[in-house]
């Protein structure tokens, strides 16, 4: 007799590969090719944009083209598509880009941004909306999951099993053939790094040879074991040594009762396995064969008619949505190979709102009918407005589940024993749901030695792993994917594409926080509309109505209120930390408290899911809506004095800290004047140059945030000086928008606290960045303010430094006589005041104006003295951009040699700098110098590289050079037509400067091309 998939039960996916030779032979005499459609079932099929199923593809103008870039951008592209929407570091990068053999470039995040550059291009001509993002060497992709074939190929796996298990078959074998087609060849199949390597081999071994066994026990449910047969042919000609392939040709073989054929094939296999020294696949094969006998010759086992399986599962949610690797990990540690439920304990971990409960439920329900003894469920109160659920009422109400009545009258262990007993030898299926802790279920779980128990709570419920080997899933936040579809199940057409948006960004893939807005999308679309309150705080009061509360800030306070006291009062001033991320030094100064006592507290706020550490071990950060929350808590439960002084103590650490490594890294420059230090505060040191700068780097976006929140709070005397402890460290690294902002804080900042000479200051830093910016009248006036200032006063610094960049704007607009004034005017102020940096910088600005204005043997004058001074200050910075000037002075002279020898050292310089703006500016001089000497491919690179740099820094004065320059580089090549585009763009940054003399220079090279 043919025995049925259910008879048989599925054969575990043991490494083997799939065989596209297979699917062009078999799969399309079956139907029809894949592509733009709708599956029997309803799934929307559409062509992918990304293929990683075969050579890393894009598709270019209809076509799916593996040929589009050279393999180290194909790689890294490949590298976010299989993880769409989330941050990879450089490090995971470098190991998908170069593989081990392959020497890696000095400056690896250089070269993944100019990788970066190259593929944003490419990513334009798509037919799906495709961001790249990158920060600080990272990268991540956004683009819908559905636009890439590996995630249409999961989809169609995961529907296919479905059918199956719900046994549709039909169904079943034709998403599982749909997804099979999409393959064109091995996955990656043209990369050969070690991250490449690692993912293919993962691919083929749990997601590719599960979707053949699908497809095949479909075949065989649907009496086709000869077809399953024929596809079984041509995989092991692949994979002679797959034991999945062997057993899986058993279980055709017996389906086809070929019984004879499957024992001579059987002892073959079993005899070669043990003499290649496996015993183990040896006993594994034989155990399965012999239960393939077995099931043949006997029916399959029912409980006894009396005993009615309790059946408790919450409803599953309807329109589930997500979690595929969750619930894969779940039938991986609930499941052996043959899919046979096994005994032990899974705990669901995550934070409030995560959707742990859900997850549970639904995986419940998938598997509920591989436990003929049923499926309990109780609900602990862990973490609710209601008392947590003793180990009598929890055994209780198992017992009345099970049906028996329990005896109120017999002790509490008594009972423990009746529970015990009623449960052994039955296979059930038990969900505990929200358990407060370890100790709240550790007494019961040895009653349920019988049975697989899952446990959800909100804590970290290590002990479990410790005693009982507890089985831990972190369940995190959905994608933005996800969340995005799930809101659309809630919604319906409720609220237009820009609402929706909204919501998905502030719920932060937090599914019942997504629920609760769903129901009460009008109330938060009015609340917005009208309250004066940010948008987070609106979204935490919904759901209170006359049917209960069932806010998110209720929620989230449920688990604060069970935290220790000392935890819960570092968990409310946490929330009036600037930023969602902070070390365990910033904390320390949230509440004064000091480290070994900061580090505890931190720990159990981690274990309550209220906080999550970072790749780093001393640092932390809050969920948007968490953090949110603890800001709400810090309003009302910390007096009013408390929480002026706590923001005022983490306010001036982050001062502190960034004024201490602006002296570390620029010891010659001015961080501002001092302040008094609150008590309990201690700010960081820094052991060398470089540990300043990671730090800088790190806390970036916090420092953003200080400097607001600082203004907001009205500590004006703090919110002017951090703009200026960070100044230096924002322009050398090109983060020019964030200066201009922090610069107009410091000026609205100095004028409440009636600082006038900060403020003049201020004036001037925030001209400067108008100045880099392109904006050159906002520049002039702001200058002019703060020179009225510094006139008035006799500040010799500060009239040398604003001469000095009215001198610069006059020099951009072409201007040059009146910039060759103001900036000699500069240098005498600069040497009055006997102001060495002011001198440096005086005598290279003037050397290139100099230059630029027809005098070339003042401008080495100049720039020589500005050499020096570079020199003996150690500033690679300023000595780079001296070096880039006398190159061109050199040029100018037909001194090639020497103006090549200038340019390579500026270039290295620069380098060495870090200062993304003298990279560009070095590049580009260097690059005129590669094309003057014919050597144009040369100057081509360089000349791209300062483009690329340029738009990513937004420096537009140096951004317009460079694109001259490679314009001039792409007319020498013949190129006319991408020069022009070129010259257009360089035009256009030019207009923004308001330079007539770039966009004179422009037109007449444009006019030149046509003739």
């Amino acid at each position: 007799m043919r025995l049925t998939m259910a008879e048989m039960a599925l054969w575990p996916a043991i490494g083997a590969h799939y065989t596209p030779i297979l699917r062009q032979r078999t799969f399309r005499r079956r139907g029809a090719a894949a592509g733009s459609g709708e599956s029997r079932s309803g799934v929307r099929l559409v062509e992918a944009a990304f293929g990683i199923l075969g050579a890393t593809a894009l598709r270019l103008d209809g076509v799916l083209d593996a040929g589009w870039e050279s393999p180290k951008p194909k790689a890294m592209l490949a590298a976010l598509l299989v993880a769409p929407g989330r941050t990879l570091p450089g490090d995971a990068l470098v190991r998908w880009v170069w593989s081990q053999e392959q020497p890696r470039p000095t400056r690896t995040t250089a070269t993944l941004d100019t990788y970066a550059t190259r593929i944003r291009k490419l990513l334009k001509r798509l037919p799906v909306t495709a961001t790249l993002r990158g920060h600080r060497g990272a990268y991540r992709l956004d683009t819908d999951r559905a636009a890439i074939d590996y995630f249409q190929f999961r989809d169609l796996v995961a529907t296919a099993q479905r059918h199956f298990r719900d046994g549709r078959s039909a169904e079943a074998a034709h998403h599982a053939d749909q997804a099979l087609r999409l393959s064109r060849g091995r996955p990656l199949d043209d990369l050969r790094s070690a991250g490449a390597l690692a993912w293919r081999t993962r691919f083929e071994r749990d997601e590719l040879i599960p979707a053949h066994t699908t497809h095949l026990n479909a075949l065989i449910d649907l009496g086709r074991a000869d077809e399953a047969l024929v596809l079984l042919d041509d995989l092991q000609s692949e994979h002679q040594d797959s034991l999945a392939l062997h057993k899986a040709r058993l279980a055709v073989l017996h389906a086809l009762e070929r019984a004879e054929e499957a024992s001579e094939y059987y002892l073959d296999v079993h005899r070669s396995l043990r003499t290649e020294g496996d015993p183990q696949a040896a006993d594994h094969l034989r155990r399965h064969h012999e239960s393939l006998i077995t099931r043949a010759h006997s029916a399959p086992w029912t409980a006894p008619r009396e005993y009615q399986p309790p059946r408790q599962l919450r409803f599953d949610v309807h329109n589930f949505v997500g979690r595929a690797d969750q619930l894969s990990e779940l039938n991986a540690h609930a499941l052996d190979a043959d899919g046979v439920p096994v005994r032990g304990i899974i705990v669901l971990e995550g934070m409030p709102g995560v959707g742990k409960t859900s997850l549970a439920v639904h995986w419940g329900h998938r598997v509920r009918d591989r436990f003929p003894d049923g499926d309990l469920f109780v609900d602990l109160h862990g973490h609710s407005g209601t008392p947590a659920a003793t180990q009598a009422s929890v055994i209780d109400e198992l017992l009345l589940g099970l049906g028996e009545e329990p005896d109120t009258s017999a002790a509490p262990r008594a009972r423990a024993a009746v529970l015990r007993r009623t449960l052994a030898n039955r296979h059930t299926l038990v969900l505990l749901d929200n358990a407060r802790n370890s100790d709240h279920v550790r007494e019961l779980l040895p009653l349920l030695a019988e049975c697989l128990v899952v446990v959800t709570s909100r804590n970290s419920l290590t002990a479990l792993a410790t005693k009982y080997n507890a089985q831990r899933i972190q369940v995190q936040p959905m994608t933005e994917a996800e969340s995005t579809t799930l809101l659309g199940t809630r919604l319906g057409g409720r609220a237009d594409a820009g609402l929706r948006a909204e919501v998905v960004r502030l719920c932060g893939g937090l599914p019942l926080v997504i629920a609760v807005v769903g129901q009460n999308i009008a109330e938060y679309r009015l609340r917005r509309e009208h309250a004066d309150l940010p948008p987070r705080r609106l979204l935490l009061e919904l759901g209170i109505d006359a049917d209960g509360d069932n806010s998110p800030q209720t929620l989230f306070t449920w688990s604060y209120r069970a935290l220790p006291q000392a935890a819960r009062r570092l968990f409310r001033l946490l929330g009036l930390h600037p930023g969602s991320e902070f070390s365990v030094s910033a904390a320390q100064s949230c509440w004064g408290r000091d480290e070994a006592e900061t580090r505890e507290c931190l720990a159990t706020l981690v274990g309550a899911h209220l906080l999550e550490r970072t790749d780093s071990l001393d640092r932390f950060r809050f969920h948007d809506l968490i953090g949110e929350c603890a800001n709400n808590l810090a309003h009302t439960d910390e007096p009013t004095e408390l929480r002026h002084t706590a923001t005022r103590r983490v306010l001036a650490f982050y001062l502190a800290s960034a004024t201490a490594a602006h002296h570390t890294l620029y010891p010659d420059s001015d961080a501002g004047p001092p302040f008094d230090l609150p008590a309990q505060v201690s700010p960081l040191t820094y052991a060398d140059e470089d540990a300043a700068r990671t730090w800088f780097a790190t806390e970036h976006s916090t420092l953003m945030a200080t400097i607001t929140t600082a203004a907001n709070t009205g500590n004006h005397d703090l919110a002017w000086r951090l703009p200026h402890a960070v100044s230096t460290y924002l322009e050398q690294l090109g983060y020019h928008e964030d200066y201009r902002q922090a610069m107009e804080t410091a000026v609205t900042s100095a004028n409440a606290d009636g600082e006038e000479e900060a403020e003049a200051s201020s004036l001037a830093d925030l001209g400067r960045s108008h100045l880099t910016s392109g904006r050159l009248a906002d520049a002039q006036r702001c200058l002019h303010q703060a020179m009225v200032f510094a006139d008035a006063s006799g500040n010799q610094r500060g009239q040398c430094a604003i001469r000095f960049h009215l001198g610069r704007i006059a020099m951009l607009v072409g201007d040059a006589t009146t910039g060759v004034r103001l900036l000699g005017e500069s240098l005498e102020l600069a040497q009055a005041a006997d102001d060495i940096e002011a001198r440096r910088w005086t005598h290279y600005e003037l050397g290139d104006a100099l230059r630029v204005a027809g005098e070339p043997t003042k401008a080495l004058l100049h720039l020589r003295e500005a050499q020096q001074h570079a020199i003996a200050a150690g500033d690679d910075y300023a000595l780079a951009l001296v070096l880039a000037g006398i190159s061109s002075v050199s040029l100018a002279h037909g001194e090639h040699t020497e103006a090549a020898a200038f340019g390579v050292a500026a270039v290295s310089t620069a380098e060495s700098s870090r200062n993304t703006s003298a990279i560009v500016t070095t590049c580009t001089v260097l690059a005129e110098v590669r094309l003057t000497t014919g050597a144009s491919a040369a100057a081509e690179l360089l000349a791209t590289r300062a483009v690329s740099l340029a738009e990513r820094v937004h420096d537009v004065p140096v951004h317009a050079r460079a694109a001259e320059v490679l314009g001039d580089v792409l007319a020498e090549q013949g190129r006319h037509a991408q020069a022009r585009r070129t010259w257009l763009e360089a035009d256009e940054l030019y207009h923004r400067l308001g330079s007539t003399a770039g966009r004179h220079r422009i037109y007449t090279k444009i006019a030149d091309l046509s003739h």
